[in-house]
């Protein structure tokens, strides 16, 4: 359909052909400078809007993943504190610090920008963790512990900043500042964590203040040759540059503002307002977006230069009048209805991307203001297009395994069963068993490496067909479509019966899994309710053991869950003797210990204890007793493997004492380690405080 404005003015031309060709000509020209004149100014006003928005939807991008890294971290430790006095608690303290430090070491491998990290206890004015990287894209060092050794003790993290926050009380960047200990230029933003009304934390990351101003400064962007692009505080009156990282007065550059302080703050939140500023005495108009951290980006050009190119096609339409006299009747025709059909191309690209079809096609390629219109709104649509599905990919997807999350497995299954109502199917919900354990024992990148091993094993065993995803934490799910209950039994069955083992750190660990699942019959069953009945079966599983499969009844809904509470880390935990497995070998490695045999070697944490011992379980005991031991022990296990044994042997602490301790253990099979050995120990001191003399318990 062609644009009124072509009819009317090809009536406008007819009519003053009428009247002359050289009265034509003169019309059609200042028409067509109007035009010009009006095209150009309201492209350079959409230019300079496309331009802070793209880059500060950059800037804003990397300001929004810092925080999210920080408040990702803030909620793990707001968490693990249920009462303020745990942080009094050195050991307490180490642990958390060692948590936030894995999850910042996980976050920032991708965000260069942030050169620092931190947790801070107000209360006790020190930093429990401080890491900072020494130079772009290297790995962080412990500021702490290089202070400690430099002073003997160490220095309080940024005060300034941090009685910045204390104002605030809230989430909050800082206003750019130097940093002697990081001999940097930063911006920090920084979350304070409140329990039961008192901070008790603080966590924050450094940004790279220079590395940030000096990128955004590097090489103009397009549309630059005709003004200055600016990062601003948020009163649009201080320059931060590269020279000047904590900030110069633009007056000192000849620009003063002419709006007020909330005009400023209400462009930068809209398309729709531009700042009125004089520069060099020239009135000057300002695209302005409002950053995260209260900063405004700012593309500042000159009136008059804004209208320059319509300048020179007033001087080149005077000198080209007496050839468009000639062509008048003709030629205005021509131009009017090829720059109608061009404009009529962007708008209706316009329309579609108003409607969210992005997949827009404009392949303008005159190098005047419609063709860089057209092509300017061409890459806009792209980046928007791939920036859209970027985001749809990663809200639908798990980061860690590449399958869906929930949120893609509930649209995925419900977009199938809207589909196919009437078709069969079944929904799998599978857990990996001992999953704490396996964190514990060997750290969370090798639960990682289980969680992506058990993704693909899903992947391989089910299908790419189905619909597989992480439901959250080690619990997976999986939906079986257009699959009748003989095949899936089928599947399951093979794929719970299936060797399942992970590599990690060289060594090839196994693991297991348990599965409850429920059949979709076509019969209209919602999609919560197909979810209820495989969680529930698969809760039938745990109560019988694990390391199986079990499909939904009516029946399982009585089963008492509470039982599940006793997992084996509840019970060694709170256990009154040491615990030790170990593989049943003369160097057998340890496995698993639990907090009272941590305790017994003085250790603080299992860190700790692993790297006391080196991970073998002769280790634990004292050199004057371990030949004695160790021969006495396979002696026990060759004469009667299958019943308990008892003896008495010292162990050596980590501080250095030797303590007598009386031991009970067995041997056992175990199906992913083979023969172990279990152990129970108890200090022989506190054994015979137990006891009278006659051997009666005293209690």
């Amino acid at each position: 359909m062609k644009l009124k404005l072509f009819y009317s003015l090809k009536r406008k031309v007819l009519a003053v052909c009428l009247a002359g060709m050289i009265l034509m000509a003169l019309c059609v020209g200042g028409i067509s400078l109007w035009t010009i004149s009006h095209l150009t100014y309201d492209y350079e006003i959409q230019n300079m809007n496309h331009l802070v928005d793209t880059k500060a939807t950059i800037i804003n991008d990397e300001l929004l993943r810092s925080e999210s890294i920080v408040n990702y971290a803030a909620n793990s430790v707001s968490r693990k504190i249920s009462d303020p006095d745990q942080l009094r608690n050195p050991a307490f303290q180490q642990r958390l610090a060692q948590s936030v430090d894995h999850d910042f070491q996980d976050a920032t491998t991708n965000l260069h920008i942030i050169c620092s990290y931190y947790l801070y206890y107000p209360s006790e004015n020190i930093s429990a963790l401080w890491k900072a990287s020494r130079g772009h894209d290297s790995m962080f060092y412990d500021v702490l512990a290089q202070q400690r050794g430099e002073s003997g003790q160490a220095a309080p993290r940024h005060v300034v900043a941090f009685a910045y926050l204390m104002d605030q009380g809230k989430a909050a960047w800082t206003q750019p500042y130097y940093s002697p200990y990081l001999n940097r230029y930063i911006i920090s933003y920084l979350r304070p964590i409140y329990e039961d009304g008192v901070m008790v934390a603080i966590i924050g990351v450094d940004l790279d203040f220079q590395a940030f101003i000096d990128r955004l400064y590097a090489k103009p962007s397009e549309g630059e040759e005709h003004g200055m692009i600016i990062l601003s505080d948020a009163t649009g009156t201080v320059e931060y540059s590269p020279k000047k990282p904590l900030g110069v007065p633009l007056v000192d550059k000849d620009i003063h503002l002419k709006d007020t302080a909330d005009k400023v703050a209400e462009a930068g939140q809209t398309d729709n307002e531009m700042l009125s500023y004089t520069w060099a005495g020239e009135p000057s108009l300002a695209g302005i977006r409002t950053l995260r951290n209260g900063m405004n980006f700012i593309d500042l050009r000159q009136v008059p230069k804004i209208y320059n190119r319509t300048h020179k096609a007033f001087m080149q339409m005077g000198f080209g009048l007496v050839a468009v006299c000639i062509l008048a009747s003709l030629l205005p025709l021509y131009m009017i209805s090829r720059l109608s059909e061009r404009l009529q191309l962007v708008i209706e690209a316009a329309k579609e991307v108003g409607e969210g079809n992005y997949d827009v096609k404009l392949h303008d390629m005159h190098p005047d203001d419609i063709g860089e219109l057209s092509r300017n709104f061409q890459a806009m649509a792209e980046k928007v297009a791939a920036a859209q599905e970027n985001l749809t990919y990663m809200s639908q997807h798990d980061a860690l395994t590449g399958i869906l999350n929930r949120m893609g497995l509930d649209k995925e299954v419900a977009d199938w069963l809207k589909a196919h109502p009437a078709s069969h199917g079944a929904l799998v919900s599978l857990d990996l068993d001992g999953f704490k354990f396996i964190n514990d024992l060997h750290g969370h990148m090798a639960g990682d490496e289980a969680l992506r091993t058990l993704a693909k094993d899903l992947i391989e065993s089910f299908g790419h067909d189905q619909i597989i995803g992480r439901n959250g934490g080690d619990e997976f799910v999986v939906f079986m479509k257009d699959t009748e209950p003989e095949q899936a039994e089928k599947v399951i069955k093979a794929f719970s019966n299936k060797v399942k083992t992970f590599t990690y750190d060289g060594e090839i660990h196994a693991f297991s899994v348990s599965i409850g699942y429920t059949l979709y019959k076509g019969d209209g069953t919602s999609l919560s309710r197909l979810f209820h009945q495989s969680d529930t079966a698969l809760y039938a599983v745990k109560l019988r053991g694990r390391n199986h499969y079990r499909i939904y009844d009516a029946t399982m809904e009585n089963l008492n869950r509470t039982s599940l509470g006793f997992n084996l880390e509840t019970i060694t935990k709170n256990l009154p003797l040491g615990l030790l497995v170990s593989e049943a070998k003369p160097h057998g490695k340890i496995l698993f210990v639990n907090k009272t045999m941590v305790e017994m070697l003085e250790c603080r944490n299992i860190h700790e204890f692993m790297e006391f011992t080196q991970g073998y379980a002769p280790n634990v005991v004292c050199t004057c007793d371990r030949e004695r031991m160790t021969k006495m022990v396979w002696e026990q296990s060759a004469r009667e493997p299958d019943r308990p044994h008892c003896m008495s042997y010292s162990i050596h602490t980590a501080k250095g004492f030797d303590k007598r301790v009386f031991a009970i253990w067995r041997m056992a099979d175990n199906p992913n380690y083979g023969e172990v050995f279990y152990a129970t120990l108890m200090e022989a001191s506190f054994l015979r405080e137990l006891t009278s003399d006659d051997g009666e318990c005293k209690a």
